[in-house]
């Protein structure tokens, strides 16, 4: 009987620890698979995200391949623009040169409603053109005196000028208008607004000398 309830006990205890030790090894088990599982989730994620990065990779390398050769394009285009510059003002210049010198310049008044003028009056200047880096500066003769000075620029094909003072030397508002005819020929309009506020209106022909 003693040997019999010793026996009984020890199967217990051994039952009892095998459960246990079952129990243990479930769980490592579990935990294991849990724990494998969890990894290969975080391996996928991180190999997608890893794809990801490749992928804007390509892509940022190859939009800075398209920037590049649009850069380059646009390189070229402006030094074709700066070239056709050059030659627009390389051609500009020699034409503006061409108009320096001594012109005859015929005045007719076409316009006028100030006293002592009248339309068809006729006047005779010698116009002195000078030109330097695109500003024209005229120093207008009659009589051999230089009785005004204008000053401009060209606007397009157009010379445009002013002055302050008239012929008599009294405070007036000239503006000039010129354009290029030929080598030896402009045509053009001056327009006077005296102190008064009247107002008198040339037609201009001139002739290089």
């Amino acid at each position: 009987m003693i040997i019999t309830g010793v026996l009984s006990n020890n199967f217990f205890i051994l039952k009892t620890l095998n459960y246990w030790q079952m129990k243990w090894i479930f769980l490592l088990s579990g935990f294991i698979v849990f724990s494998s599982c969890d990894l290969r989730r975080r391996e996928v994620e991180v190999n997608k995200k890893l794809e990801e990065i490749n992928r804007r990779e390509q892509e940022l390398s190859l939009k800075e391949q398209m920037l590049s050769i649009k850069e380059e394009e646009l390189n070229e285009q402006q030094k074709k623009l700066d070239s056709t510059t050059n030659m627009v003002n390389d051609s500009l210049i020699r034409e503006h040169v061409k108009i320096q010198g001594l012109w005859r310049v015929d005045m007719q008044c076409t316009e006028t409603n100030c006293v002592g003028s009248a339309v068809g009056d006729i006047k005779s200047e010698q116009w002195n053109i000078k030109v330097a880096n695109d500003q024209v500066v005229i120093n207008a003769r009659s009589n051999r005196s230089v009785v005004k000075t204008y000053s401009g620029a060209y606007f397009g094909n157009v010379i445009k000028l002013s002055a302050d003072r008239d012929s008599t030397g009294e405070n007036a508002k000239i503006d000039v208008s010129l354009q290029k005819i030929s080598d030896k020929e402009m045509g053009g309009e001056r327009q006077v607004i005296q102190a008064s506020g009247c107002r008198i209106v040339y037609s201009l022909r001139l002739k290089k000398e």
